[in-house]
């Protein structure tokens, strides 16, 4: 089912930024939408995030729910179309001063080198007046737009498909308002899933989309959204680990599958509608965090402040860069080359760089040759808690991908 975004006015009062304002200031601004037109435009599409408790009743016994407003972040045509190298743009609430600024065939604006270059973005556009940021994947960004209280239809649905143990359950005003109503506390709305429609000033349907987790049991919800949190999931060019290797999502977002397929294994695979390639769901949506990742320095990372730049070969060889991101700061750096002993362990070969910080908003990346499948560099380093670990990175033989491995020190 087709996750709508934006709201279905946005363009007609929205257009707030225009060419003067953007050459009067140095900085281009997402266009944003009124509260109060969105409550006076009586039908409208948006995202929403609330709970269960944000479900209340007026003294004359309206229905009524509250509720954060979100929107897509969308950027005025004209604005863009007038930046200038030394001027900025605020993406994701980062505010990104533009060094170049480059438009390609297909109609892309391409900053700071785009795609192909460490720190770059990409803005497209299907219509013909507002710019959107994308990533290789698809993904895009959300606004918050405010908080506001909605009034409900006393007829009023609530169609829930990422309940994994009641796909496509519907709850109506009995569920949140009678004495007798369901017991409901952990009933949770997030923007990234979930859609409200307003029909005539007031709430017809909430709409919560399908996760990955319950997609086999709902087939006829393809395609939907997932929300995607991790930035270490590879991407390969068909719906398994046996196929090739294409790049990596970096970035968290909501992803639009546009198909599910089974592999020999038993894992299930989304393809990405932006036709970046497929990805296994499983661990899409696994909430299993890492202190410090890995992906190719070729890839789109995001720019960071403090990052470290080390060449750790200097060869005729084919080098590839690797970009090393941490998700807590972290003490006693090390990255060396490795080896094998007799039993099959990871031992240290040669230590190469050292560092007595990587803190959380920075990136470490060191050129490097792979010499064979055999070839392997480690990380080690101490946790914010106190803990000593050591990973292993070395290229998949089976589909090219980055491969990070905890071992233990012998």
């Amino acid at each position: 089912m087709k996750k709508i975004a934006v709201f279905v006015f946005m363009l007609a009062i929205s257009m707030s930024v225009c060419a003067k304002d953007t050459k009067a200031s140095s900085t281009v601004e997402p266009l944003r939408t009124d509260i109060e037109a969105l409550l006076e435009a009586g039908d409208a599409e948006f995202a929403a995030e609330f709970s269960a408790s944000d479900f209340y009743t007026e003294e004359d016994g309206t229905y009524m729910l509250r509720a954060n407003v979100y929107e897509r972040e969308y950027f005025d045509m004209v604005a863009v179309s007038l930046l200038e190298a030394g001027d900025a743009i605020l993406l994701d609430d980062e505010t990104v001063v533009v060094k170049t600024l480059e438009y390609d065939e297909d109609g892309a604006v391409n900053i700071n080198g785009g795609f192909g270059s460490y720190g770059g973005y990409v803005l497209w556009t299907d219509e013909n007046t507002v710019y959107y940021e994308v990533d290789t994947n698809g993904a895009w960004n959300y606004l918050l737009t405010g908080e506001v209280a909605l009034r409900l239809d006393e007829e009023f649905v609530v169609r829930d498909y990422a309940d994994s143990s009641n796909p496509g359950v519907e709850y109506g005003a009995a569920d949140f308002f009678d004495e007798s109503s369901a017991d409901l506390p952990d009933l949770y709305f997030s923007y990234e899933d979930t859609t409200v429609t307003m029909e005539n000033g007031a709430v017809a349907e909430i709409l919560r989309e399908a996760s990955a987790g319950t997609q086999e049991e709902n087939q006829e919800d393809i395609p939907y959204t997932i929300r995607i949190s991790r930035n270490d999931l590879p991407v390969f060019d068909g719906p398994g680990y046996d196929y090739s290797y294409v790049s990596t999502i970096v970035t968290a977002g909501t992803y639009t599958i546009e198909a599910e397929e089974e592999d020999f294994e038993g894992n299930l695979w989304g393809k990405l509608k932006s036709g970046a390639g497929w990805i296994d769901l499983a661990e899409a949506v696994s909430d299993e965090g890492a202190c410090i990742t890995v992906v190719f320095g070729s890839e789109q990372i995001p720019e960071y402040g403090n990052a470290v730049e080390y060449i750790a070969d200097d060869s005729d060889d084919t080098m590839v860069s690797l970009a090393f991101r941490p998700s807590e700061n972290l003490t006693n750096v090390s990255f060396s080359l490795l080896g094998i002993d007799e039993d099959g362990n990871w031992i240290q070969e040669e230590e190469r760089y050292t560092m007595s910080e990587l803190t959380a908003d920075s990136c470490f990346v060191a050129a490097v040759c792979f010499y064979g499948d055999m070839t392997a560099y480690g990380i080690s380093f101490t946790d914010e808690d106190g803990t000593e670990r050591y990973f292993a990175v070395h290229i998949s033989g089976r589909n090219g991908s980055l491969v990070l491995d905890e071992y233990d020190a012998v």
